[in-house]
């Protein structure tokens, strides 16, 4: 079954949908509530009074009083979490549904939240991350049976994942500000390059995975919350039936959930993760954004396919003529299986019409300048050494034939020496300053820098600066 993924992910439009279907979660504070006999009981339903007249910091009050009475009851930790975000929310005109504005007037553009002012931008960060450290108590309390369950985790699901996109929407924000063509202003062209802002994200990554680890732990828990709002555009199983599609969703979000989990081992494991999850978005920045002279080499499938020691390096296009093995995956999924590399089972690759004018090992030949065998370069750098899966992974050999006779590390420096060299490689963008030049970069590199020459070499500082 093949699936041509897409190249855009409509942020905006999924945002707007999530703000509309969200019913009763934290976006929501006008539902009814039966009133029991007991204190806490009593104090929810004055909290909830209070939301109704827009009362926040006395319905924080009740809420706070009903959880020291009964830790139990789930109603007024709801009530707690809604009241908490629109009293954080609260004055200058800003609160949730406000926030509507700056996503219709960012629809058209690669950036969230275009013109908002810091000062928003500001409230809502502390708005998100105060409501978290609520949510998060709830949630772990409702998975330990420690709730009364008339609101549980499903409850809050998706208003819950609506905070962590916004979360890492706010990053991107921040992130673009200082990028040219990308602190948009009313009427202003956006030439920013989102393949740049999102490998950006993995200057500080921290904040970024533990956005994304909630975002995943609740898909994972809660697939139909990422179906409905995404119509499993992030998962790209949407030519499976329902259940099908459901357990697909809850699987690859385990599997990011996971691979987010592990990086807060360790800074090197954080963008690991982050190169994982930026696949998912499929923005090509025709870039060598690893340092090892490769470009966009990598296809998103959870697999080091160059050989280079690191997994989906760099932002592969989407629109590439990518084909996964459905079956395959199913089986995976069925035997349990929750790694990514065994939920994106690739049977075959091919480029798009822009990737044939790329050269993807800077050989100077591409699919396109090729005029005596197109399939030369196809078969080098959009075909696996291996054709079929089962092979590649009884060999453990999951590289394209460009890598096959690349030497990555040639001095065989300890792993943490080489990527810190490559990461400095990566930064050394300033063509009129250059720190280490081509003779350094195939000695202690090596990769595909072995095939520049001087020309190639002052066309990889092109576009980065």
């Amino acid at each position: 079954m093949k699936r041509i993924l897409q190249s855009k992910i409509l942020w905006a439009t999924a945002l707007l949908l999530s703000l509309g279907i969200a019913g009763c979660n934290i976006f929501n504070p006008t539902e009814s509530i039966n009133i029991k006999d007991d204190d806490a009981e009593a104090l929810t339903y004055e909290g909830y009074k209070r939301i109704r007249d827009n009362e926040y910091s006395e319905a924080e009050y009740y809420f706070n009083k009903a959880i020291a009475a009964d830790s139990n009851h789930s109603k007024a930790w709801f009530g707690l979490m809604k009241s908490t975000l629109n009293r954080k929310l609260n004055g200058d005109s800003t609160n949730i549904f406000s926030l509507l504005s700056y996503i219709n007037a960012s629809r058209d553009s690669k950036v969230p939240f275009t013109g908002m002012s810091d000062n928003v931008a500001n409230k809502l960060q502390e708005a998100i991350d105060t409501v978290n450290a609520i949510a998060d108590i709830f949630i772990s309390r409702d998975k330990e049976g420690k709730t009364d369950s008339v609101v549980t985790y499903k409850t809050i699901s998706e208003g819950y994942m609506i905070l962590q996109m916004m979360k890492t929407m706010l990053i991107l924000r921040k992130t673009t500000a200082s990028m040219q063509g990308c602190s948009l202003t009313k009427g202003k062209d956006n030439s920013c390059d989102m393949g740049t802002v999102l490998n950006n994200l993995k200057n500080d990554p921290t904040e970024t995975v533990e956005a994304f680890h909630a975002v995943f732990t609740t898909c994972e828990d809660n697939p139909e919350s990422m179906s409905k709002m995404f119509d499993s555009y992030l998962q790209g199983f949407g030519d499976l039936k329902e259940e099908s599609q459901k357990n697909a969703v809850s699987s690859m979000c385990g599997a990011l959930a996971k691979e987010a989990e592990h990086a807060k081992e360790t800074e090197d494991q954080q963008t690991k993760t982050l190169n994982i999850i930026i696949g998912q978005f499929g923005y090509s920045d025709i870039l060598d954004d690893d340092g090892d002279g490769c470009v966009d080499e990598e296809i998103y499938d959870g697999e080091d396919n160059d050989g280079d020691g690191e997994i989906d390096e760099d932002i592969s296009d989407k629109t590439n003529e990518i084909e996964y093995d459905n079956d395959l995956i199913l089986k995976n999924i069925t035997k349990g299986n929750t790694d990514i590399k065994d939920l994106r089972v690739v049977k075959s690759i091919g480029p798009n019409e822009k990737y044939k004018k790329v050269d993807i090992d800077m050989n100077g030949i591409t699919v396109a300048n090729d005029p005596s065998n197109d399939q030369k370069e196809l078969s080098r750098e959009w075909a696996f050494i291996y054709p079929e899966y089962k092979n590649r992974k009884a060999t453990s050999d999951h590289r394209l034939v460009f890598a096959f006779e690349l030497v990555f590390n040639p001095q065989n420096l300890p792993p943490e020496e080489y990527a810190a060299y490559k990461k400095a490689v990566a930064k050394d963008t300033d063509i009129n300053n250059i720190q280490y030049n081509l003779t350094f970069r195939k000695q202690f590199i090596g990769g595909c820098w072995v095939n520049y020459n001087e020309e190639r070499f002052m066309q990889w500082f092109e576009g980065r600066n």
